[in-house]
């Protein structure tokens, strides 16, 4: 079914090439065996708090180390290339080329408006894939009203980084690649950016660029003032250290994936592994923890568009919110606002269907 759905749009002036994600055999077996030896600290009054409060829990760092040992990786495999996966060389803006994954689902009608997804850290394109379910279900490729495409971001999963190692990247040429790798697809008419995390700061970027016709977040920043936000939220240069093998990894993105999301609707144990495998097979973490972290936290508002269009979904749980109406004040195109009671900081991850809506209705106002 889902090679129905990439038939690449003939306006592409760039033809993107098809991929299949397999990761060497070594690379899995390594990734076990350093898993297996890595031992779990004893037991203390702290790693037994049930509130959070100091971090995560030993037994649940038992349970998910010994769920990750017994998983398969290849399922995983398969469950990404059931949908129609892409490789392109997009030009950078200071001369030459990266290579930039995405997943696509490609509408034969005419009239398909373009969106491109942008997802967050510590996150992936995984993020999106129950929504892409949801959308192949919903539609097929005659009746899609949307070209979807989800990248892997610059420095993240299966894309190159952005510059050479003796370089430092940044927000702006990670958004000018992604407005590149838009206009190679063909949708040089006009598209539409939506992120959350560091993806809704590329998509305010982005929105500059006439061809970038509206935008869509599930997160607004500010630039931060509360210290204790600064140090649960932002990471610091020293954290790197303590992240040298699966299972500080592993509990490193897996208190994240629990505080950050709504306690009333946990992510499934299987989802987090999931991500934290991808993370280690794809050596995302050493590539994307500096670069946009320390630009969101200089950076504030990073300059969004007053003059685009603009969307705000905010789930109840999300680590930081600003109220729709300093919003407003500050950002008169705001055209679609949307509260939601339950979902936290992957709001697509932990609420596809909600989250799919704001983003149809979205498109919907934006077209009327």
């Amino acid at each position: 079914m889902a090679k129905n759905f990439s038939a690449i749009p003939p306006e592409a002036r760039r033809t993107p090439e098809h991929f299949t994600l397999r990761i060497p055999d070594q690379d899995i077996i390594d990734f076990r065996n350093l898993l297996k030896l890595s031992r779990i600290g004893p037991e203390t009054y702290y790693n037994r708090q049930e509130n959070g409060q100091f971090g995560l829990l030993r037994k649940w760092l038992v349970q998910a180390k010994d769920a990750l040992l017994k998983s398969d990786w290849r399922s995983v495999e398969d469950r990404i290339n059931k949908f129609p996966n892409f490789t392109s060389h997009v030009n950078k803006p200071q001369g030459g080329s990266v290579v930039i994954h995405f997943i696509a689902l490609f509408s034969n009608m005419p009239s398909a408006k373009p969106v491109i997804w942008l997802h967050g850290w510590p996150g992936s394109f995984l993020e999106f894939l129950p929504i892409l379910d949801l959308l192949m279900t919903k539609y097929t490729p005659d009746t899609l009203p949307y070209h979807v495409v989800v990248p892997s971001l610059p420095g993240f999963g299966l894309s190159d980084d952005v510059c050479p190692v003796d370089a430092e990247p940044d927000i702006d040429t990670a958004a000018a690649i992604l407005h590149e790798l838009m206009l190679d697809l063909g949708f040089g008419g006009g598209y539409v950016a939506s992120g959350g995390d560091i993806g809704s700061i590329i998509a305010k970027n982005m929105s500059h660029r006439a061809e970038c016709k509206a935008v869509h977040v599930n997160l607004m920043l500010s630039a931060p003032t509360d210290p204790e936000i600064k140090a649960e939220y932002y990471s610091s240069p020293g954290e790197s250290e303590h992240l040298q093998s699966p299972l500080a990894l592993l509990a490193w993105m897996g208190e994240k994936y629990q505080e950050w999301v709504d306690p009333r609707h946990p992510l499934s144990l299987e989802s987090i592994l999931d991500v934290v495998s991808f993370y280690w097979l794809t050596s995302s973490f050493p590539r994307s923890v500096y670069p946009y972290r320390r630009h969101a936290t200089n950076t504030g508002m990073l300059g969004m568009s007053k003059d685009t269009p603009f969307g705000y979904s905010y789930f109840s749980r999300e680590v930081a919110f600003l109220p729709k109406k300093w919003i407003e004040e500050n950002y008169p195109k705001l055209v679609f606002y949307r509260a939601h009671d339950k979902g936290g900081h992957f709001a697509a991850f932990e609420q596809p269907e909600s989250f799919l809506n704001d983003l149809e209705d979205f498109l919907r106002s934006v077209s009327s």
